[in-house]
């Protein structure tokens, strides 16, 4: 263990670690999300002091109202990616491990489920059964064949998972897809069918949550048929924030009003209201209070006002509650309209309305 006054990003959750002695101590950890397996964390304890504590100094720790569990276990890293291409099929021997903290999913008495997530933020699951830690096997990849090259998949884990359930009414039953919400059914299953090694722990599932989004601002929209005569620009929307280790990323979908407008009719005008739908996907970046986010929309605008729209906004944001947003300064289909591709953007400040527990309301 050794001090650091380190200011990473996350949010201080209660919680506590265990350390290799067996011993609990009570305390605030850094939550990070954690999209890549931890080797270490930051806690705070009673005394205020910052301690980084590495997977090779503690046992365990919980985290969070969720009581999220991390083990520490040293694993073995296979090098087996989509962007190589294999001529023949890739070994899996490991050349190097690690020792990391992973995410227990599945506690039993039997049987024990864990989540490892690689740097690119892979998810890659663990079985630990008869004091024996396992990866389960699944990996895609390109392979060439008679200068072809074909993308193939090693599902070695459907293997083992019936050679762990074999002689058992589970023998019979499909193997699940390699994903935590399947899996952790199928681990559930097992371990019930053994009546002195019952299931002991299981993870929540991870959940989109939901804002509703109220704003209001400035249009500057400008083309030959349209007057901003009134610039002010209203709306609702809702954002959907994506679990867990993708929080900081989201879609959103805005419904604008801009009142007022003057539109050129042959040598006339006349006053409309300008509604805009606009469906976009963005992220955040970091967990301090004040973070920036940049998103892809795509705005359609009714009557043929105006033109669609595929761009850019960006913005900052505080606590992902209030943001001020530029929005749709860069068209990338305005070489198909005739239209400019930098334009005068929408400046607005939108307010997020939190629906969800207390946990999503610190992120």
């Amino acid at each position: 263990m050794s001090y650091s006054n380190t200011l990473a990003q996350g949010k201080w959750v209660e919680g506590y670690i265990i350390t290799n002695q067996n011993d609990t101590i009570q305390g605030l950890i850094r939550d990070a999300d954690w999209a890549e397996s931890p080797e270490s964390i930051q806690f705070k304890g009673k005394d205020g002091l910052v301690t980084m504590i590495s997977a090779t100094n503690a046992n365990a720790f919980n985290i969070g109202p969720d009581h999220d569990i991390y083990k520490s276990k040293k694993i073995g890293l296979l090098r087996i990616t989509v962007t190589d291409t294999y001529k023949a099929d890739p070994s899996l021997e490991t050349l190097d491990s690690v020792q990391v903290f992973l995410q227990e999913v599945v506690a039993g008495g039997k049987a024990s489920l864990y989540l490892y997530l690689n740097a690119k933020e892979e998810p890659h699951f663990f079985i630990e059964n008869n004091h024996s830690l396992k990866e389960l096997y699944y990996y895609p990849f390109n392979k060439i064949i008679r200068n072809t090259t074909y993308l193939l998949t090693i599902d070695e884990y459907k293997n083992q998972l019936k050679k762990l359930t074999e002689n058992t009414i589970l023998s019979n039953e499909p193997i699940p897809v390699y994903q935590e919400k399947y899996l952790k059914i199928y681990l559930e299953k097992y371990n019930n069918i053994f009546p002195d090694h019952h299931q002991i722990y299981q993870s929540k599932d991870n959940k989109l949550t939901f804002d509703v989004d109220i704003n209001t601002g400035l249009e500057n929209w400008k083309e030959d048929r349209l007057v901003l005569n009134n610039k002010f620009t209203f709306g609702v929307g809702i954002r959907i924030n994506l679990p867990r280790k993708h929080y900081n990323r989201h879609l959103k979908i805005n419904y604008f009003l801009t009142p007022n407008l003057l539109v050129r009719d042959q040598n006339s005008y006349r006053k409309v209201l300008l509604k805009t739908l606009e469906v976009g996907v963005g992220g955040y970046f970091g967990a301090k209070s004040v973070r920036p986010y940049v998103g892809l929309h795509y705005s359609i605008a009714s009557g043929g006002y105006r033109f669609d729209f595929l761009g850019l906004q960006a913005g900052i944001s505080y606590k992902r509650r209030f943001n001020l947003e530029i929005g749709h300064f860069a068209n990338f289909i305005s070489p198909f309209y005739g239209t400019r591709f930098l334009t005068p953007p929408r400046i607005s400040l939108h307010y997020l309305v939190n629906l969800n527990d207390q946990r999503n309301k610190s992120r």
